[in-house]
């Protein structure tokens, strides 16, 4: 049995002479691990490295993976031996945790970035100061110890006097405005011209802590007169909103909360709606305000209204008319449909003397067309031989916002409506930038409503005209199969036909929506060159020499027209026991090209 301390032994005992038994200095992580005695630390003799001796020092990491929680026991890490993205023997500068932050996915980590979160340079957030661990505190790089409650990283505004729970009212787009924040969830809901207060009028700002703070909790709100001041001096008591609202303090509320009732004159009808000023004086003394009617009988309307009729009718108004409106004659029994003219929609709103202009209700008018009492809202546009069709072609009566234009009739216009165009309000297409509607001289080109996002970027003979409708189709934008890709110099073979666009044409930041003009089309463009320079012939790697188009597998590779085919028992030997890892021009990448072939070179 072999004893290894003795060979490590006399391994050290050698190293001074040759140098050799390391493959390279260690990192600055690691570098107190330097020596022949400590190789075992990381190394087991005979095998790999085992992940379970990383995880012995990187306890931190190990209590992550343990608890499948982080980066390292996502669905992209786990299953993978640490030196697959940890190799050492580098050197003393080499950098074991590198990785490219643009492309980094921040999601795997259990904390997607979302909103501001996007833009934020990692080291903003990644820093000592964030870290709540003691031990990964001290250490100057680290993407462990971060919280994921926003205090974590930012400073509590609210001074602990709201919840710590940020996201019930911000978003990671931006501290301010607090959008989610919905008052009318709080003890004091806002209405009337409270929501047109600014905040800081009732939240003022002080200085708490030595910091500026906004004061939004412990305010008193239990009466109108804890902020305002009350003009009255409680000669009307302190309860402001038996006649006051929130809409305005002019505005007296005594309609709809005080009991009107309870005095020698119950309100009715209109009265219920009208301004306590227009029948009391505002002005007077607050000891006698709102006594100057005292007496007054409810028929006694021409004690407040002027006899429009000059007393040919007699003092007795409720005769033809009722509180609700002087305007309306027996309104409520009078049936318009008995005329030639049956009011319905609108109509039925509409007050009676925006049609009967005169002094008589009886003189006839003007009714068998819209027109004779709508203005052309159109300005012609939908005259033809000097007739326009009348309002009720699209309108009904229930009013001119509605149409009763269908998609039936759309079809028979220049521009059929299909696909998603069947969902589209009409007023996306209709309603131009002037506010006005129009139907006429639009546009039935894609371009004509939508921007072309890939002007520029896309060969004019492959969209001719601006014509979306090569790749696209109105059910859906990002649904594309009308593009023949054998048209173009890259025909699509195998995989590449499962690919989506976007793989090949990438955005950038002049073309986000993606880039086709100028794409290179040789295989190193997009995919990696794993063999360095091994292959290149004339400064160009032609994968296709070896690889399909359905996988990376090495198909069409014959290894009996190289310079050593394989025979006998090499037929059966892996491809890897010959073919190892190597750094060829500071890429490490997997050696095929061999110069020599001796025995002896594999075999010892």
């Amino acid at each position: 049995m072999i004893c290894w301390w003795v060979v490590i032994g006399m391994l050290a005992a050698w190293i001074p002479a040759t140098s050799q038994i390391s493959p390279g200095k260690l990192s600055k992580a690691h570098a107190h691990l330097e020596g022949v005695a400590n190789c075992t630390q990381c190394h087991t003799l005979g095998q790999k490295i085992s992940n379970e001796k990383c995880l012995a020092c990187h306890s931190e990491i190990k209590s992550r993976v343990d608890k499948k929680t982080g980066y390292h026991a996502s669905k992209a890490i786990a299953g993978k031996e640490c030196i697959e993205c940890h190799s050492d023997h580098h050197g003393v500068n080499f950098d074991m945790v590198r990785f490219d932050e643009k492309q980094f996915d921040h999601q795997l980590t259990g904390y997607p970035l979302t909103g501001a979160h996007k833009t934020t340079d990692c080291r903003q957030c990644h820093r000592p100061d964030f870290v709540g661990d003691p031990k990964l505190k001290k250490r100057t790089e680290t993407y462990l110890g971060l919280q994921k409650a926003c205090i974590g990283c930012h400073d509590d505004y609210h001074q602990s006097t709201l919840s710590n729970q940020c996201a019930n009212c911000h978003t990671t787009e931006s501290f301010a405005p607090a959008s989610k924040f919905d008052h009318n969830k709080s003890k004091f809901q806002l209405v009337g011209k409270h929501t047109e207060v600014k905040c800081a009028q009732c939240h003022k700002t002080e200085t708490r802590n030595g910091k500026e703070f906004q004061v939004f909790t412990g305010l008193p709100f239990a009466n109108c007169n804890n902020c305002h001041q009350d003009p009255h001096q409680n000669n009307l008591g302190n309860d402001c909103k038996q006649c006051h609202t929130e809409q305005s303090f002019t505005y007296l509320a005594g309609l709809k909360r005080y009991n009107h009732s309870k005095t020698q004159f119950p309100l009715k009808g209109a009265h219920q709606h009208v301004n306590c000023a227009s029948c009391h004086k505002l002005d007077a003394p607050p000891a006698i305000i709102f006594q100057d009617k005292k007496g007054v009988k409810t028929e006694a309307c021409n004690t407040c209204h002027k006899d429009a009729h000059e007393g040919k009718f007699g003092l007795q108004c409720a005769d033809c008319h009722n509180e609700k409106s002087f305007t309306q004659i027996n309104t409520g029994a009078f049936n318009h449909s008995l005329t030639n003219f049956a009011l319905e929609g609108k109509h039925r709103q509409v007050d009676c003397r925006k049609c009967h202009t005169s002094d008589r209700f009886t003189d006839p008018l003007p009714h068998n067309t819209c027109s004779a009492c709508h203005t052309d809202y159109h300005q012609g546009e939908f005259v033809v031989n000097n007739t326009a069709p009348d309002c009720a072609a699209c309108h009904t009566t229930d009013g001119f916002q509605l149409s009763n234009f269908t998609i039936e009739q759309h079809a028979r216009t220049a521009f059929p409506l299909t696909g998603a165009h069947t969902a589209t309000p009409c007023f996306a297409c209709h309603l131009k930038s002037e506010n006005r509607w129009r139907f006429r001289n639009i546009g039935i080109r894609c371009v004509d409503c939508h921007t072309d996002v890939h002007k520029g970027s896309i060969s004019a003979s492959y969209y001719p005209d601006q014509n979306c409708t090569v790749c696209h189709v109105t059910s859906e934008w990002k649904k594309l199969g009308q593009f023949d890709h054998s048209g173009t110099k890259f025909k699509q073979e195998g995989a590449h036909q499962r690919t989506s666009c976007k793989a090949c044409h990438a955005g950038d930041a002049q073309y986000p929506q993606g880039r086709f003009a100028g794409t290179r089309q040789d295989c190193v463009a997009c995919h990696e060159n794993v063999h360095g320079r091994q292959f290149e012939q004339a400064g160009v790697t032609d994968c296709r020499r070896c690889h399909g188009f359905e996988g990376w597998g090495a198909q069409y590779f014959d290894h009996s027209k190289t310079r050593f085919p394989l025979e006998g028992k090499h037929a059966q030997v892996a491809c890897s026991a010959c073919h190892k890892s190597i750094e060829l021009e500071g890429q490490m990448v997997v050696e095929y090209k061999i110069e020599s072939f001796e025995c002896r070179d594999c075999h010892k």
